[in-house]
C-alpha cells in the first residue's frame, strides 16, 4: 500500500476565478512533472483542505476534475483517498479510439495512417548513430525467438512477430512519433490478436512454411536498419505493413468502425 504524500501540493492561498481550476492544475502539473509518483497516494481530504485553503466542494470539484482526466483514481470506502496515474501511451491509445470512433473513423483510415508511419519510424531507426547497439540488437532478439517458435504456440509466435513492429516503433528516437504511431498500432493490435486468436481455434493459422517469409521479411528490414539505408528501409516496410495488413483484414474489416473497448486501456 503506497503512504500518503508528504510532498507539498500548494503554493500557499490560490485567488483565481475558479478556485477548483487551478487546483487541479497544480496538482496536474506535478503528476506531469514526476513530482507525484504513480501509486502514491495524495493526503486525506482534511490535509488538502489545510494546504490549499478552500472549501470541501471546491477540492472535490477539483479531484472531480483530475478524476476525470485520468490522472487520479478516486477510491471509495474505509480506505479512501485518491490514487495519481500517470499518464501512459496505453491510456493516449484508449482516448484516440474514442475520439475517432465518435468522429465515425473506420478502421481503414487506422490502418492507412499507421501505413505511412511505421514506415517512418524504420528510417529513424535507420538513421541512429547508436543503432547497431541498440535497436538492432534488440530486433535481432526478437527475430531469434520468431523462429524459435517457428513451429511452436501460434499465439506465442503471433505475439513475438508484432513485438518487432512496437520495438521498431518505439526505438525510433522521436518520442512524438513513438507515441502516436504506438496509440495507432495499438488499435490495429487489438484487431490482429482478434485475428491470431479465431484463426488459431479453427486450425486455419498460417502454417510454418507460411510463417517463415514474414520471419525474413523482419530480418532483411533489422540488417537494411544495420546498414543504415533509410530509403530501402521505407520501402520495404511500407510493402510489409501493407502486406499483413491485407491477410488480417481480407475479410472486409476495414470498413467496421473503430472500436474504443478492444484497446486496452492502461491502469
Amino acid at each position: 500500500m503506497h503512504s500518503p504524500s508528504t510532498a507539498p501540493l500548494s503554493e500557499g492561498p490560490v485567488q483565481p476565478h475558479r478556485l477548483a481550476d487551478a487546483i487541479a492544475g497544480r496538482i496536474r502539473e506535478l503528476i506531469l512533472l514526476g513530482e507525484l509518483k504513480d501509486g502514491e497516494r495524495l493526503p486525506p481530504l482534511e490535509g488538502l483542505l489545510k494546504q490549499f485553503g478552500v472549501s470541501a466542494p471546491t477540492m472535490r470539484e477539483a479531484l472531480r476534475i483530475l478524476e476525470a482526466e485520468g490522472l487520479i483514481k478516486v477510491q471509495r470506502g474505509s480506505i479512501g483517498g485518491a490514487l495519481v496515474r500517470r499518464p501512459t501511451p496505453q491510456m493516449a491509445a484508449y482516448t484516440l479510439a474514442l475520439v475517432l470512433r465518435s468522429q465515425g473513423t473506420d478502421k481503414g483510415d487506422v490502418a492507412a495512417a499507421l501505413s505511412l508511419l511505421e514506415p517512418l519510424c524504420a528510417t529513424l531507426c535507420a538513421r541512429l548513430s547508436n543503432r547497431k547497439s541498440t535497436v538492432v540488437r534488440e530486433l535481432r532478439k526478437i527475430n531469434s525467438a520468431s523462429r524459435a517458435l517457428l513451429e511452436g504456440d501460434e499465439l506465442a509466435f503471433n505475439e513475438t512477430m508484432t513485438r518487432f513492429h512496437t520495438t521498431l516503433v518505439q526505438r525510433c528516437g522521436n518520442d512524438t512519433l513513438k507515441l502516436l504511431t504506438g496509440a495507432l498500432g495499438s488499435i490495429c493490435m487489438a484487431d490482429v490478436r482478434t485475428w491470431a486468436k479465431s484463426t488459431s481455434a479453427h486450425g486455419h493459422y498460417p502454417t510454418a512454411a507460411e510463417r517463415l517469409p514474414s520471419i525474413e521479411i523482419h530480418e532483411r528490414i533489422t540488417d537494411l536498419i544495420h546498414a543504415g539505408d533509410a530509403v530501402e528501409v521505407a520501402a520495404v516496410t511500407t510493402e510489409h505493413v501493407k502486406v499483413t495488413q491485407k491477410y488480417v483484414y481480407g475479410g472486409g474489416d476495414l470498413t467496421a468502425l473503430v472500436d474504443p473497448h478492444t484497446v486496452q486501456r492502461g491502469k
